[in-house]
């Protein structure tokens, strides 16, 4: 009998264990106690009482929102095709509950509605140059809104934003006409700059030739003018007598060229002798 009793003890313990529920930390459960709401559980160990506690599981973590494309008319009567991405998070898990139905898909058509609102007062120009002002602009309205269901935006950006084909094509032809011009500018200017180093290159080279055809002249006169002086001192060294000699010579060769006699002196002769046999040598 005792042995029952031990039973029942233990399967009543794990039964009452099984009342013992671990909430996920981005997680918060609302308790309804005899379908009543009583209080919400915050992310930790709970105590529940099977069939009269009723959860409701509520995560809190940050959503993202896929806004369908929607097609949208300008200021000045142009459709554009807009879709949008938002990241929401619920704040008041018991206010997002009880008092709005679904509140994402209330945050999504709000959204919509917000960005259509706002770009009927722009331009097409401004929507498409804007992008990051309409984000801006959007989630600030939004947040508004949104505040009153206990959704928080935390960011919105616009992942589409399409005009019509006839414009698309002429954005197309004008960005290549532009990419074309750009080109070309980028060309006139590569070959005016090729023009200008090849001009400078041809600069250096003439002054680098002149350069070394003035250093070849001066080396040359130098060394002329050298070869000038070894020749000088050698005359002076080696032939100076001799030199004189020669040039007696050729006074006695003038005096001599019409045949005319002269009566010399022995000494005289004798030394003309040995100049004639000299430069015979």
């Amino acid at each position: 009998m005792q042995w029952i009793f031990i039973l029942i003890a233990i399967i009543l313990a794990i039964y009452i264990l099984t009342w013992i529920v671990t909430i996920k930390p981005y997680q918060k459960w609302v308790l309804e106690r005899l379908s009543r709401y009583s209080w919400v559980l915050d992310p930790w160990l709970s105590f529940i009482i099977p069939f009269i506690d009723r959860i409701v599981k509520i995560d809190m973590k940050e959503r993202v929102i896929n806004t369908p494309a929607q097609e949208m008319i300008t200021r000045d009567n142009t459709v554009v095709t807009v879709d949008a991405v938002m990241f929401t998070q619920i704040v008041d898990p018991v206010k997002a509950l009880y008092e709005i139905q679904d509140p994402f898909i209330a945050v999504s058509n709000l959204s919509i509605t917000t960005l259509r609102s706002i770009i009927w007062t722009m331009s097409l120009d401004e929507v498409l140059w804007e992008r990051s002002k309409i984000n801006v602009k959007v989630q600030m309205e939004l947040s508004e809104e949104t505040a009153k269901r206990w959704i928080k935006i935390n960011k919105l950006e616009i992942s589409r934003l399409d005009p019509p084909i006839d414009i698309q094509e002429a954005m197309s032809k004008q960005m290549k006409a532009e990419r074309e011009k750009r080109a070309q500018i980028l060309s006139a200017e590569w070959s005016k700059e090729a023009a200008i180093r090849e001009a400078e290159w041809i600069q250096q080279k003439q002054i680098l030739e002149a350069d070394w055809r003035a250093q070849a002249i001066e080396r040359i006169a130098s060394a002329k003018a050298k070869a000038l002086e070894l020749e000088s001192i050698a005359a002076n060294t080696y032939f100076k007598d001799n030199a004189i000699k020669k040039e007696q010579l050729r006074v006695i060769e003038e005096s001599l060229k019409n045949n005319t006699k002269y009566v010399l002196d022995s000494d005289i002769f004798s030394w003309i002798t040995n100049i004639v046999s000299w430069s015979k040598k």
